[in-house]
């Protein structure tokens, strides 16, 4: 899990969010009520766009002119979630997620505004604590990304800019693969099952596993002219055959080619 964390962020960090003022007021430190902020609301890397990129990354960034910074808004509604409830929007750190920014609910209505560079980063909208907690992903890129969250069912429509409606269908079709992963899992460890029936959910779980990584190539190859195929290449790398990576390293288009990631995924499927 940490080294997917450090490729989802090798891929997606060459994004830096800068955050901007909004009506919601930010989460106190205390119990004390505060009064909405005046001054403008940042990310602490706001001085240095790419801060908390790795040094391959901010190698890339500042010696391509081609990345400039852009706006981006974050536009939802969030159904079934106590009034008030806070909304915090993360990025992936080696740590885990970090939280960047966050918001309070203002009945079902929440929103983000920012800065970030002109190249998407996935990010993700977290709601809730435990067993409870709804987490989101999103790519912040330039535009305005319209997100619809339901607490109960756990179903989330994320649209509106380019590649969050490119990989809108995969997170759906995947989701339901999860679900059914979850399922057989959950079975496999029941004691009230006989030793047979636990024995086969466990062999429907990897199954579904299998299906999981064959629908992610299939889809990545097929948006590989997108960063939604781009990014998924990028976090299943190490999941794929030798020859699907090749296949995929072949197919990648010329404006991605130079890529910090694509130099791993090079060394690591020559040293197969």
């Amino acid at each position: 899990m940490k080294h997917l964390i450090m490729i989802i962020a090798l891929l997606t960090t060459l994004s830096i969010s800068a955050q901007t003022r909004k009506p919601a007021v930010r989460k106190p430190a205390t119990t004390t009520v505060r009064k909405p902020a005046t001054q403008q609301r940042t990310n602490p890397a706001a001085k240095n766009p790419t801060a908390a990129a790795s040094p391959h990354i901010k190698k890339a960034v500042n010696s391509n002119p081609q990345y400039r910074e852009v706006s981006y808004t974050i536009r939802g509604k969030a159904h079934g979630f106590p009034e008030g409830e806070w909304i915090k929007l993360c990025e992936p750190s080696k740590n885990g997620l970090r939280a960047t920014d966050s918001v309070q609910l203002q009945g079902e209505d929440f929103s983000f505004r920012g800065k970030t560079l002109n190249v998407p980063y996935m990010k993700y909208l977290v709601l809730g604590q435990g067993v409870k907690k709804t987490l989101v992903e999103v790519f912040v890129e330039e535009g305005t990304v319209s997100v619809d969250i339901t607490a109960e069912k756990r179903i989330d429509h994320v649209s509106g800019t380019p590649t969050n409606n490119a990989y809108t269908p995969y997170r759906d079709s995947i989701n339901a693969i999860y679900t059914q992963i979850y399922d057989c899992t959950r079975e496999s460890m029941r004691l009230t099952n006989s030793a047979e029936d636990r024995e086969a959910y466990k062999m429907g779980a990897d199954s579904l596993r299998k299906q999981q990584v064959e629908y992610t190539y299939t889809f990545a190859r097929r948006n590989l002219g997108n960063w939604a195929g781009i990014y998924l290449f990028a976090e299943y790398y190490k999941r794929f055959t030798t020859a699907q990576n090749k296949a995929l390293l072949a197919a990648v288009p010329k404006k991605y080619a130079n890529l910090p990631i694509f130099e791993e995924i090079r060394k690591h499927t020559n040293k197969k």
